[in-house]
């Protein structure tokens, strides 16, 4: 193993992605937030660190001091970077805060329970990051919360915000089933639950993604989100049966995630 390869740097996109999605959808610029995502890169690394100090799934020529050293620099200049979007709103601070707590407690306490301890992993990598993103751009520097700038941001019964909603909903619940796929290939997930269980939740799971990127691509009347579309396909095959999915399926999904991520920092840059 060397020293790139320790890192998991492709996993980051888990954490990017909900960020540039964001700036997509929105039309923010990406270079006022560069910050906010190389600090949830950061933070990525961190998080990729203690779990292998925890979990130990890995060949690591590295003891656990070297690793939490890497990791504890890693957090300082993930929470440096984030200081600014941190000073600018009591929210982004609380949901800052609440993510680090769920991925701590995901590699220490969460791990043992399959399928439900993604839940608290996909808040914590998805809906966090897309929404202090979204919230950052509405707020101007050290103005903490206001009931009326939060309502004025999530505007019930406007297309946009229905359309985010459901962005998110399809986000949330199609990492959730890849997450359960990844834990059905280590055979985590199958020591707690039958694999024709773990077969239709995934495939549930799938579908209702396809649903909500329709509906989000109707409501945000956006051709170049179709593409979200794609990936759910990926686990409705593989789960036509209620089999254990084959290592190199997980490689699949980490290459995709980030084939998704460069299309979306593409459409960034072109507008």
């Amino acid at each position: 193993m060397n020293r790139i390869e320790l890192l998991r740097l492709d996993y980051l996109f888990s954490v990017i992605l909900p960020c540039l999605l964001a700036i997509y959808i929105n039309s923010l610029n990406i270079f006022d937030y560069l910050d906010i995502i190389f600090g949830w890169g950061f933070l990525g690394i961190t998080g990729n660190l203690l779990n292998d100090i925890k979990d130990k799934d890995r060949d690591i020529p590295f003891r656990d001091k070297e690793l939490a050293t890497i990791g504890l620099v890693s957090f300082g200049l993930g929470i440096v970077l984030l200081s600014r979007a941190l000073l600018l709103n009591l929210v982004i601070l609380c949901l800052a805060l609440s993510s680090i707590i769920l991925v701590v407690l995901y590699c220490i306490k969460l791990k043992p329970y399959p399928i439900t301890n993604k839940i608290v992993l996909v808040t914590s990598h998805v809906i966090f990051p897309y929404l202090i993103i979204k919230i950052a751009s509405n707020y101007a520097p050290l103005q903490f919360l206001r009931i009326d700038r939060i309502f004025r941001l999530f505007i019930l019964g406007k297309r946009f915000f229905w359309g985010e909603i459901a962005l998110l909903a399809a986000f949330f619940v199609f990492t959730f089933s890849s997450q359960v796929t990844h834990e059905a290939i280590d055979q985590e997930a199958i020591q707690k639950y039958s694999l024709r269980t773990i077969q239709i939740v995934v495939q549930i799971a799938s579908i209702l993604t396809i649903i909500l990127i329709s509906i989000t691509i109707l409501l945000l009347a956006d051709i170049y989100l179709v593409p979200l579309s794609f990936a759910p396909a990926g686990p409705i095959y593989v789960f036509r049966r209620p089999k254990v999915p084959s290592p190199g399926i997980k490689d699949v999904g980490i290459i995709i995630g980030n084939l998704l991520m460069i299309y979306f920092l593409v459409l960034i840059l072109q507008s």
